[in-house]
């Protein structure tokens, strides 16, 4: 493993110019790196290393500095060495012109320390990573409200990136490290686009997070409708909408008893009627499978309608189907649940989904 790190570290110059022969010889590396990765037991190594393999040469040099790092930590974890293993954030060293031998205990420290090594302030340091890497630097002051609805927030937090654009195809995140691999595939995974990473600093992005996912939640739950009805209602409304009257029956009581009011629609077409009856509805959360009208064209007709597109929509299914959240949050819905669900965990993603749509509308 020692040997292939130092392989690709010796490849770096002729990545950044694109060198036809050093990205050939990359990809090579990374192609008997994937076949190891399930010979010994790493089936995650040849996920990543797939990545590399795989990659287009304007992104091979960022995917080889990811690559690097992922094996100085799988060498830590194969040593018996103490998690979380050391990051070594190489590229943002190299980036800053500073010694590139340091480990740090994550990459905020990686980023203070080698900032200071190199006099330059969080911006600056970041300008310089984006060259190197080729990547721009993140306008955080710029969140579009179907980006920030895209990703779930428990990946927002584990991956440490901010979900700041997206398109058909593509999905444009801010992150302290675009070198993590593991968090790429990952965003992939869940939002079936390709991952477009830009640069932030991580003090910069941890105060985007506590704005957009901690701070001001009575902004992100406030009662949407008139300026009356937003006085008057002390807490968010949410439709249920199951052909079930058992399932309507259980998410309602789950429901009430953490402090929501809940009405219910038992297809599609009864829930259009609740939603344009009812201004105070904050969130949809709907079966997969129904007569009338099932909750993916429930969806559509939601994301059509210029003024209720802005409520969220969480599915409830007993599908097993791989690929069916890709699907739906494609589709335009914001979280997905399998059936049964645990009524902590619906609970827990109803309150998250709220607070995360809720501060995109506010956006």
């Amino acid at each position: 493993m020692g040997g292939r790190i130092d392989e690709l570290r010796r490849l770096r110059e002729g990545l950044a110019v694109s060198e036809p022969a050093a990205v050939d010889a990359a990809k090579r590396v990374a192609q008997a790196l994937r076949g190891s990765g399930g010979t010994f037991g790493f089936p995650e190594l040849s996920a990543v290393a797939a990545l590399v393999e795989e990659a287009p040469d304007r992104v091979t040099f960022r995917r080889v500095e990811g690559l690097i790092e992922y094996l100085h930590r799988l060498r830590h974890v194969g040593s018996g060495g103490p998690t979380p293993a050391p990051v070594h954030a190489e590229w943002l060293a190299r980036a800053a012109s500073v010694d590139t031998s340091a480990q740090y205990p994550d990459v905020p420290t990686a980023w203070k320390d080698i900032a200071v090594k190199g006099a330059l302030t969080a911006t600056s340091l970041a300008e310089r990573a984006g060259r190197l890497l080729g990547l721009g630097v993140a306008d955080l002051s710029k969140t579009a409200r179907s980006a920030l609805r895209l990703v779930p927030e428990a990946l927002i937090r584990s991956a440490m990136v901010l979900p700041v654009a997206e398109d058909g195809e593509t999905v444009t995140v801010a992150a302290a490290d675009p070198t993590q691999l593991t968090g790429e595939i990952e965003l992939t995974r869940l939002t079936g686009r390709r991952a477009v990473f830009v640069i932030a600093p991580p003090d910069e992005l941890g105060r985007a997070f506590v704005a957009l996912l901690d701070g001001a939640a009575d902004k992100a739950t406030a009662p949407r409708g008139s300026s009356a009805e937003r006085n008057a209602k002390t807490s968010e409304t949410i439709l249920v909408v199951d052909d079930d009257p058992g399932a309507r029956l259980l998410a309602r009581r789950v429901l009430e008893k953490s402090g929501y009011a809940v009405v219910d629609a038992s297809d599609g077409v009864e829930a259009l009627e609740s939603l344009r009856g009812d201004a105070s509805i904050a969130l949809v959360v709907a079966d997969l499978n129904m007569p009338a009208m099932d909750g993916l064209e429930l969806i559509w007709e939601i994301r059509d309608d210029v003024e209720r597109s802005h409520i969220p929509v969480i599915v409830l299914t007993g599908e097993t189907d791989e690929l069916l959240e890709a699907k739906l949050i494609e589709e335009g819905a914001d979280d997905y649940l399998s059936k049964p669900f645990d009524p902590r965990m619906f609970v827990a993603r109803v309150r998250a989904t709220i607070r995360r749509c809720g501060l995109a509308v506010a956006r």
